[in-house]
């Protein structure tokens, strides 16, 4: 090579041999960056739908977009790339994906570890007896070619691990060095040091997977984690909500309230509160509205009252691994809540009180919300009129009435 090629004085290796067809280089930067167990995530492995067509259309596109962005980075890995969804979504096979393709591509150094197993080497080595065993790893992380760090947000540091942390971050951060990262953990919950680099927009691209936990069993389980129990009334949609009835006043109020339901859910702004006896038909309507939403790839909660009810005083429960205030911060915030069978005559006072908070934080927020009632707006006035007025409030809740209307048993037996 003449002095002035960038490849003059410096090894090349041999075109005869190269790195896809060397296997003794392949496993030793395998178990140089901790690989060995991940060689089958690859990007032809990763699927974005299932068989039968099981993901929806916003969830295979949420999740194409995803895979997309990391091929287009595993090309070329500038800076850093963060991968944010729930458990399961598929974050760690992309992350990997991308370490192998440089690693079975390029021949390039790789290390892959979760953040807890990190900090842990980290503990370990510095116990040790010598020194040089954590001079070394640490140095070893910080500088190499690409790093994979993997659900990140998990671990619980001391001070000592978190400034360990953050120099090892700071620094690949500072020399724009080849970083992937995996976390399911919000921004916001983030140390702000971290988080403030991780949505660096000169540095990082962020991708976030809107998609389930496809280790789930089942393709109905699938669909729905994190939608709290609507799988139970995935039948119940607009399609399936009849308006026949022998009495026409009767048809023309299920239709009124069907269309009214049906309009919402086009446009979810605001409240919804739908009124009828029971079995008229108020929750297949709210299920109606919270499977189109879903279908559109909204995120939402739906939950019967006594069941949200249940939930939170599991969750409150000081033996529980749940975490109240994180679960009620979840439920007052969803970007969608459909609560079915409002009643609070037999509540307790603490109940009350909770399910008040959620609504009126809410309410404040103006966030879409759904609720059905069993009594009349009167009724639940005197038992909870706080609540009451917030549903009486035209400028943020649109009431509809399920009027004359008989129970659904009782409309199919006279036109049996």
């Amino acid at each position: 090579m003449p002095l002035d090629d960038p490849r003059f004085g410096k090894f090349q290796r041999c075109p005869n041999n190269p790195v896809q067809r060397d296997d003794f280089l392949q496993e030793r930067l395998r178990r140089y960056g901790q690989l060995s167990a991940y060689r089958d995530k690859t990007f032809a492995g990763f699927h974005t739908d299932m068989t039968g067509g099981s993901y929806t259309q916003n969830v295979s596109a949420s999740l194409s977009d995803a895979k997309q962005s990391a091929r287009q980075y595993a090309r070329q890995p500038n800076g850093w790339i963060v991968f944010e969804g729930q458990f399961g979504c598929g974050k760690t096979h992309l992350a990997v994906a991308i370490a192998n393709e440089r690693l079975e591509q390029f021949g390039h150094q790789v290390i892959f570890v979760t953040a807890p197993d990190l900090l842990d080497f980290l503990r370990v080595s510095i116990r040790s007896d010598s020194d040089s065993g954590y001079d070394d790893y640490f140095e070893r992380v910080r500088n190499v070619s690409l790093l994979v760090i993997d659900d990140l947000g998990v671990e619980n540091p001391s001070p000592w691990a978190k400034e360990k942390l953050f120099q090892l971050l700071n620094y690949r951060h500072v020399n724009r060095l080849a970083t992937v990262i995996t976390t399911n953990t919000p921004f916001d919950e983030l140390d702000p040091w971290l988080s403030s680099r991780m949505m660096d927009p000169r540095i990082v691209r962020l991708v976030r997977i809107n998609a389930p936990d496809y280790r789930r069993t089942t393709r109905a389980r699938a669909l729905d984690a994190g939608f709290s129990n609507l799988q139970l009334y995935r039948h119940m949609t607009f399609a399936t909500f009849s308006t026949d009835s022998y009495f026409r006043d009767e048809s023309a109020s299920l239709g009124r309230v069907k269309a009214a339901a049906a309009r919402w859910a086009q446009a979810p702004e605001n409240w919804l509160c739908i009124l009828g006896d029971f079995g008229s038909g108020k929750t297949h309507l709210a299920a109606s509205i919270a499977n189109q939403l879903h279908e559109n790839g909204k995120d939402i909660f739906f939950y019967t009252i006594t069941d949200l009810l249940d939930f939170l005083r599991v969750a409150f429960d000081p033996q529980s691994n749940s975490r109240f205030d994180k679960r009620f911060h979840e439920i007052q915030n969803a970007p969608y809540l459909i609560l079915d069978d409002l009643s609070l005559a037999s509540a307790t006072p603490w109940a009350k009180e909770k399910l008040f908070q959620i609504m009126d934080s809410r309410y404040l927020a103006k966030l879409p919300t759904v609720v059905t009632v069993s009594d009349t707006i009167e009724r639940l006035e005197a038992v909870s009129p706080r609540l009451a007025t917030r549903l009486l409030d035209q400028r943020i809740c649109e009431v509809h009435a399920l009027e004359r209307v008989r129970s659904y048993i009782d409309r199919m037996n006279s036109q049996a």
